[in-house]
């Protein structure tokens, strides 16, 4: 190999490179900054200078010499690193902040002044995430019964399905298909925590299955029924159930939530309801399925200088025309979705009546 940065270095048989690799990462002796290599039957790891490196590898019956390694590329820090020599100064202030990550796919938005240099800005973050295979641009809101919108590759594989995985769950995902927000992962896991043995949950807005699938993974003693009105989205909810062995647990349904539940007469512990532009319109099926002291999960925009209290006021105020009385146990801005729009959650104990 060529002259590159001389180093000490441990020496080890091929047969026990793994193991020994792991235990220099363990002991901390092991150099990152630089590449180990193989040469005549032996792998060269590359060692930080440290006291008793010698009496370490000695325990570990492993020859101590000296190398050249080869430095490891520096994985850059930020967009703004990577594009400071290749836009106009005054444009890289208003490089992308914020980006979605699903799978192995980055869906980005990219300002108008940036438009004519949105090639450079995603191959950079496919250089700042090495595992991504397309970049794709949000091309106006979510829009329809389905939540669906359009995207657009900018770089990379030209592609709209991959594997996503969230909080040790697979799912797979077809963004042409079915609306997914990976920001909500947050919101899975916090519900999924709150859930006991043996509770009877419905999902009424259920998507790809990813609040069921984890609250099957983690409480196996719950029962979910999940309704999806979108056929493609039920599909991967079928897929998704499979991949997760969870078929025993999770009852996925297809259909108009309003409709299905005609048809369902047993009452749930808990509810959840995560389509924040039209929830509120669905608050009565909720109110009428969920069991005395059970709790509906309320996702919902909330606007204005205060949008979690907007939120509030406009669920209470539905909640007390429609005959029920509510506590409300838990309220946060989960994300921000426009200036003044968020996505609230609302947790709602439904009182005996």
């Amino acid at each position: 190999m060529d002259k590159g940065v001389r180093c000490w270095a441990a020496r080890v048989e091929k047969n026990r490179a793994e193991e020994v690799r792991k235990r220099l990462l363990k002991l901390d002796i092991l150099d990152p900054r630089l590449k180990p290599f193989e040469k005549n039957g032996f792998i060269y790891f590359p060692l930080k200078d440290q006291e008793k490196v010698d009496e370490i590898l000695r325990e570990l019956n492993v020859s101590m010499v000296a190398a050249d390694f080869e430095e490891r590329p520096r994985r850059p820090k930020s967009l703004e690193e990577i594009l400071s020599e290749k836009l106009p100064r005054e444009l890289l202030d208003l490089l992308p902040s914020s980006y979605d990550l699903i799978g192995d796919i980055i869906l980005v938005e990219i300002p108008r002044e940036l438009k004519p240099y949105e090639r450079l800005v995603a191959e950079a973050l496919m250089k700042l995430h090495p595992r991504v295979k397309t970049v794709l641009s949000k091309e106006g809101a979510t829009r329809g019964a389905y939540r669906l919108r359009e995207y657009r590759v900018v770089a990379g594989l030209n592609r709209f399905e991959t594997i996503h995985r969230e909080h040790g769950c697979t799912y797979r995902v077809d963004l042409r298909k079915a609306f997914f927000n990976p920001r909500m992962s947050g919101e899975r896991i916090r519900v999924a925590r709150l859930v006991s043995e043996g509770e009877k949950i419905l999902d009424m807005f259920a998507g790809i299955g990813s609040f069921s699938i984890l609250i099957a993974r983690r409480r196996p003693t719950a029962t979910i029924v999940a309704i999806e009105l979108n056929p493609e989205a039920y599909k991967l909810m079928l897929e998704n159930i499979r991949l997760n062995g969870v078929e025993d647990r999770v009852r996925p349904i297809l259909g108009d939530c309003r409709e299905v539940l005609t048809e369902i007469h047993e009452r749930f512990d808990r509810v959840i309801m995560d389509l924040p532009h039209n929830s509120i319109d669905y608050l009565d099926l909720a109110l009428e399925k969920v069991k005395p002291n059970g709790i509906i999960h309320l996702y919902l925009v909330g606007s204005g200088e205060d949008p979690v209290k907007n939120a509030r006021e406009r669920a209470l105020e539905k909640v007390q025309e429609l005959g029920f009385e509510v506590d409300v146990v838990y309220a946060r801005k989960v994300m921000e979705i426009a200036p003044r729009r968020s996505t609230i959650v609302l947790d709602l104990r439904v009182e005996a009546r």
